[in-house]
């Protein structure tokens, strides 16, 4: 049976439709939170939970694929957890309390897990610093469509057969790519690590990574940046329907209008690292995040309670984000071709740790007022601005495998 070439155009769409999973996961039910809060007596507060424990545990869970990528390759890993997510998605569909949709969460993000850390691994195993920023921004153009179309798919699907049927969806698109998977797709490690699960080993590559100035400075800096992408994920449901009046079928549409932002910014940040060079395109793409979230919070302080005001400054800070997501997820790889699971384990970890608690603290003080979420926007967007030109602008670039 024939494979997928790695250089090939089904290969990336390959690696972008497993990614999708995660952003599939989160964003096609995002318009069911009405439905859930009435279906299970659920507070904004406790419907939105099954958000945040879902990216906690993605975060979390990164951790521990990280060396297990490592040491028992890539194939076997993703597989394995898309089953577990197959599983958590039925199960889903049974639950009568939303206590139990909060744990089937936490155990889907268990299993798609799998499908965030290994596809950046395997592009860290196939492709070279230049190559494989290229790449991660391809596979994010493709990806994009999935947040674009996914909450408009899902609101529809709600609206005809009922919040269940959205997880049916999830749980049958997951165990295609896992089929894909173990038809078409070759194991992309060469040599496999076998101390990689020694907890000795284990603490001091995560201590060797987090001291290394490059690695946390292009962590850092794509954390915080999608830091205000989430909180807007985390918080729009809210403000857009409760807040602006927006109709839950017609929510999708405009949070589809901001993903093309994103994409956008997919397409935009490969040209500028051929040109520039990685570090100078991740330093604009954040001055641009800066001054969507910055226009943001203007804007709502002036009292501009529309959704232009939220929807277009939100549209020009995904444009930057498109463009630092990927560039930085390589820039912070490319240094550890030996640990590069636990290198793609350690930036997720780190990236959706610190979103699932901003989507926290955003449905905690949110007020029927759009500005928990618009400051956190802000903040995020000034933030990885300030932080990529105190750490990763002019790191060192020791240990970059050449062209």
């Amino acid at each position: 049976m024939k494979r997928l070439a790695p250089s090939s155009i089904p290969f990336t769409l390959y690696l972008a439709a497993a990614v999708a999973l995660g952003p599939l996961s989160t964003d096609m039910y995002l318009p069911t939170f009405p439905q859930l809060a009435a279906f299970f007596s659920a507070s904004a507060a406790e419907v939105q939970l099954t958000l945040s424990i879902f990216t906690f545990g993605i975060g979390g869970c990164q951790l521990i694929y990280g060396p297990l990528t490592d040491r028992y390759g890539r194939k076997s890993i993703i597989v394995g957890g898309l089953f577990i997510y197959v599983v958590a998605s039925v199960a889903c569909l049974f639950a009568v309390q939303i206590d139990q949709l909060v744990i089937l969460r936490f155990i889907q993000a268990l299993g798609v897990c799998a499908a965030i850390v290994v596809p950046r691994a395997m592009v860290r195993d196939l492709f070279a610093r230049e190559q494989a920023a290229q790449q991660l921004s391809r596979m994010g153009t493709i990806m994009g469509l999935a947040p674009a179309i996914a909450p408009v798919l899902g609101g529809y699907i709600a609206a005809f057969y009922g919040w269940q049927s959205v997880f049916f969806v999830l749980g049958l698109a997951s165990f295609i790519v896992g089929m894909v998977t173990v038809l078409f797709v070759d194991e992309s490690l060469a040599v496999k690590n076998l101390n990689a699960l020694r907890p000795s080993h284990i603490a001091r590559n995560y201590l060797d990574l987090i001291r290394h100035r490059e690695f946390l400075g292009y962590a850092l800096t794509g954390g915080l940046c999608f830091g205000g992408l989430f909180s807007f994920i985390s918080g729009s449901p809210l403000v857009l329907i409760d807040v602006l009046g927006v109709r839950a079928d017609n929510f999708g549409y405009f949070f589809g209008i901001v993903v093309l932002g994103y994409m956008s910014g997919t397409l935009l940040g490969p040209k500028m690292t051929r040109a520039k060079g990685l570090s100078f395109s991740v330093g604009i793409g954040t001055i641009i995040c800066a001054l969507g979230g910055g226009s943001m919070v203007v804007a709502a302080l002036a009292g501009f309670n529309t959704l232009t005001a939220i929807i277009v400054p939100m549209i020009v800070y995904t444009v930057g984000m498109g463009v630092v997501l990927p560039q930085s997820q390589a820039g912070a790889m490319a240094p550890f071709p030996d640990k590069a699971g636990s290198a793609s384990a350690l930036m997720g970890f780190l990236m959706l740790g610190f979103a699932a608690l901003l989507g926290f603290l955003i449905a905690y003080f949110y007020d029927q007022t759009q500005f928990s979420m618009v400051y956190a926007i802000g903040l995020m967007g000034l933030s990885s601005a300030a932080i990529f030109r105190l750490t990763a602008h002019n790191a060192p670039t020791e240990g970059w495998k050449e062209d």
